[in-house]
């Protein structure tokens, strides 16, 4: 496999920050990787594996030499010790709601071990080793909002108000010292606004100074992909509404207009499903465009005041569910497309919202949809297929309705498959459990279309981000949101590969996936497009921890930090 053209540095999300050595020959590149929310009525985020991480490079090596992704929360500040390779790393964020949460972290690079100073901790702003390198300055906000002694009513009191914190980073406490419990001084306060200030230049202009290129190479998340032929594939991402790469890395076409691509629907030809974001008062608006791909480009079909998620059926036909709740008088406002007939039509398929409908099934004989009992519900959920004028007929549950919280259906996603069994779907998803420290409880399963017989089944560690049937293979192929990749036996469920996936040997996670001839087209939360021959995955072994996926990655827009 060829390597063509690839990002400035390889490894990153969404570059948020940028820190140097004193020699200044390493940079700590921190970046933020996006969660499955493709399209906005779309959302996954069960057993999510990658969120945020700092990554070390040399000036002139794009890969990483070292990573460090053990931390959930937003990486604020970064602070090299003076003489160790060791790294302190401050992270948090407000809640939204009342609390500040914090992680403080201390990375050796070179062994890979870490450590927690505190057992808990709010926000970190700013963190510093001493001279010695044995004591570490933090700066953090206060545990909550109505922290004592702030004036909870003046907003900009409670930001600009920072407590300082000094721990123990000795080798006497590397050397097994338990994590201190954090009592905040309430007299060793210092303001915000009193800290010097860093480098006032976002982070990828200073990455590129650093670097000596004039900009970096970079891009988000692959939301979609698709092979568009035997030599071609289109790509979705927020640089684009769709990008058509040839397999030998050169760009075919880019194609951009109002928003991003989310959604390359493959029916009897091609869609894309384009999202406009909003300005202003409407920041968080997102409304759908439907195109068409066509050989002069993307055609305008229709336009869409709302979110709406798209699927698409063999014979061409479309069917757009709306993402909302409904209620009392609710009009149907889900929409059937005829393209062949130039007709639309209103269809109420029933309540949709995001976490609980979505079933990504394209390119099938039939429109599938997922409707809950009552129709106007989100539980108890049925597979069904929308007929051509509009009628929804219901096959089956889609877990045993045994009347525990396990019997609802969450965070699915789907499949069609036609073979020496017939045709049935493979579905994977969550079984719903309220609880937030319970261990990730998913399912993947495949069951005859028709008389919904199962055929074999297995738990999964997170949720689903894309499933593909290779009929050449016999295999199906599932992504999951904690990295995975399986390779599933389509008749017997046999798994014939079950690992993490890595590109240039870095963990990754695979956000979207298509086959074609035996070959697998995938795209990743770090924005790299990778094409392997399934029989180089299979190579690997079912007991390969991680499985290396290869790439073909073509060449980026140059990002815009936010």
């Amino acid at each position: 496999m060829t390597s063509l053209m690839d990002p400035t540095l390889r490894g990153t999300g969404r570059i948020t920050g940028a820190f140097f050595n004193p020699a200044g020959d390493i940079a700590a590149v921190v970046s933020e990787f996006a969660l499955l929310v493709n399209p906005p009525a779309r959302a996954a985020y069960g057993g999510t594996g990658l969120r945020y991480r700092l990554g070390l490079y040399r000036r002139g090596e794009p890969v990483p030499f070292a990573i460090f992704d053990e931390l959930c929360l937003p990486i604020n500040d970064v602070g090299f010790h003076p003489t160790l390779p060791r790294i302190v790393i401050g992270a948090g964020r407000y809640d939204g709601g009342y609390l500040f949460e914090g992680e403080l972290a201390v990375w050796n690079w070179q062994t890979g071990q870490s450590r927690r100073p505190f057992a808990d901790i709010p926000e970190v702003v700013r963190c510093r080793y001493d001279a010695s390198g044995e004591r570490i300055d933090a700066w953090v906000r206060p545990w909550n909002e109505e922290w004592d002694g702030l004036d909870d009513s003046d907003w900009s009191v409670i930001l600009d108000t920072l407590f300082l914190v000094q721990a123990d980073d000795s080798e006497a406490a590397w050397a097994g010292q338990t994590p201190a419990v954090l009592e905040l001084d309430s007299a060793a306060t210092v303001a915000a606004s009193g800290l010097a200030a860093d480098d006032q230049r976002l982070p990828a202009t200073r990455l590129a100074h650093w670097l000596g290129v004039p900009e970096l190479e970079c891009r988000g998340a692959i939301r979609d992909i698709a092979w568009l032929g035997p030599d071609r594939i289109g790509v979705t991402h927020d640089g684009c509404l769709l990008d058509i790469y040839g397999t030998d890395g050169s760009r075919l076409a880019h194609h951009t207009g109002p928003g991003y691509g989310a959604e390359i629907l493959r029916g009897a030809g091609m869609h894309v499903h384009g999202v406009l974001v909003q300005d202003g008062p409407e920041a968080y608006r997102r409304d759908s465009r439907l195109y068409r791909l066509t050989d002069n480009g993307l055609v305008l079909v229709q336009e869409y005041d709302d979110e709406y998620t798209f699927s698409a059926a063999s014979d061409g036909r479309l069917l757009g569910r709306r993402n909302r709740l409904r209620g009392p008088g609710s009009k149907a406002v889900d929409v059937l497309l005829d393209p062949t007939r130039d007709s639309a039509q209103p269809v109420d398929v029933g309540h949709y919202d995001c976490f609980n409908h979505y079933i990504g099934i394209s390119g099938a004989p039939h429109l599938f949809a997922l409707q809950g009992t009552p129709a106007s519900s989100h539980e108890h959920k049925y597979l069904c297929i929308v007929q051509p004028d509009g009628a929804v007929q219901r096959l089956w549950p889609l877990l045993k309705q045994d009347g525990t919280r396990a019997s609802h259906a969450m965070e699915c996603r789907g499949a069609y498959v036609a073979d020496a069994l017939g045709a049935g779907v493979v579905i994977a998803g969550q079984h719903y459990n309220p609880s937030v420290g319970d261990a990730y409880q998913g399912f993947i399963y495949r069951r005859h279309l028709e008389r919904g017989q199962e055929l074999w089944r297995h738990p999964t560690p997170a949720s689903p981000s894309a499933i593909v049937h290779l009929p050449e293979a016999d295999l199906v192929a599932a992504a999951f949101l904690d990295g995975t990749l399986m390779l599933i036996d389509a008749r017997s469920g046999q798994p014939r590969l079950n690992a993490k996936a890595r590109i240039d040997g870095l963990p990754t996670l695979i956000h979207a996936m298509d086959a074609r001839d035996g070959q697998l087209a995938l795209g990743t939360v770090d924005g790299r497009i990778a094409v392997k021959p399934v029989e180089a995955l299979l190579g690997a072994g079912s007991d390969q921890p991680w499985v290396e996926i290869g790439w073909v990655t073509p060449l980026p827009q140059a990002c815009t930090p936010r």
